[in-house]
């Protein structure tokens, strides 16, 4: 197999779906974005008017490329109207397998040459390439949300991916600027979401065994491990914390202790609603939640992302 991916599918046009495609235009591609119906296809072209007027606010894009963008985006109903050309589809849609599956084996049918994506942020390749004639060239590729701004992009092949189609994507994503790391072996959640699951199963349990409010557990992220997190992972924070002597001396000083954390921490394997209850209610109650309309608090939200990101790339 051998493609060079000129046009671009984008398969639903919610969250995920939308920005992907103001992405894949920012960037010069032609996109066509399938969704149900029109409905929701004209509030993704009106959400993605909104992403691409944002990145110009930003000085991300000029004002002139905001037109460009959404003349590189087209909209249908029809499912082989848009991936019938495409060198590349990007599969958004409901994380449910027979749904992922029943999407895949149409793709697969009406386009033997592109190269299948998923955004699934946790499900597994392997049971959705199932439904295909050419698992081969199927393939997770997880954005972080919002897809338009975050850098990470999670490959993670099934069984019968082939190498050709992981290094096809991983060089495509390169070229979006994007930081793709291969999961080289398949589990639920990839690797954020299950680092990232870990972290709030605690959150959860703190809250439930009334250690603290959701307010002071999240100033406390954002104040101390959250601020090290937006300059590097979990590994390196460790070994400085080490000082000169690292990782090594670290673990070897923190065993008692991490010991003694470990056996007081719940090792929930669902979330008991009696304790989601709990969050929800505090959630409702942030005082941002309870002042601002949802779509303030996501542009808050990226106007911040926007600068951590500026940093990053010092």
């Amino acid at each position: 197999m051998s493609v060079k991916i000129k046009s671009i599918a984008c398969i639903g046009g919610g969250t995920i779906g939308h920005s992907w495609a103001t992405l894949f235009a920012a960037k010069g591609y032609n996109v066509t974005v399938y969704d149900v119906n029109h409905k929701i296809l004209k509030t993704a072209m009106e959400r993605v008017k909104f992403s691409a007027d944002f990145l110009a606010e930003k000085g991300l894009i000029t004002k002139e490329d905001v037109e460009g963008v959404l003349n590189r985006i087209n909209t249908t109903t029809d499912m082989k109207e848009c991936v019938k050309e495409a060198d590349y589809v990007q599969e958004s849609v409901s994380e449910n397998y027979r749904i992922k599956q029943e999407v895949f084996s149409e793709i697969d049918k009406m386009n033997d040459i592109a190269i299948i994506a998923s955004s699934t942020s946790g499900l597994l390749m392997t049971k959705i390439q199932k439904a295909t004639q050419k698992p081969e060239r199927c393939i997770v590729a997880h954005p972080w949300n919002p897809p338009l701004l975050l850098k990470l992009v999670e490959l993670v092949p099934g069984e019968k991916t082939s190498e050709e189609t992981v290094q096809i994507t991983y060089n495509f994503m390169e070229k979006l600027d994007k930081i793709p790391v291969v999961v080289k072996k398949e589990v639920p959640g990839f690797i954020g979401n299950r680092l990232q699951g870990a972290l709030w199963r605690e959150a959860l349990s703190l809250v439930e065994n009334g250690v603290a409010s959701v307010e002071d557990i999240d100033r406390a992220v954002l104040a101390g491990p959250g601020a090290r997190w937006s300059i590097m992972g979990p590994f390196l924070t460790i070994h400085l914390g080490g000082g000169p002597g690292g990782l090594k001396h670290q673990i070897d000083n923190i065993q008692q202790a991490i010991s003694d954390l470990y056996k007081s921490m719940d090792d929930w394997k669902f979330i008991p609603y009696h304790a989601a209850k709990k969050a929800i209610e505090q959630v409702e109650d942030l005082p941002m939640v309870k002042k601002k309309p949802f779509p303030e608090i996501v542009k808050w939200r990226d106007d911040k992302l926007v600068k951590i990101l500026e940093l990053q790339e010092k």
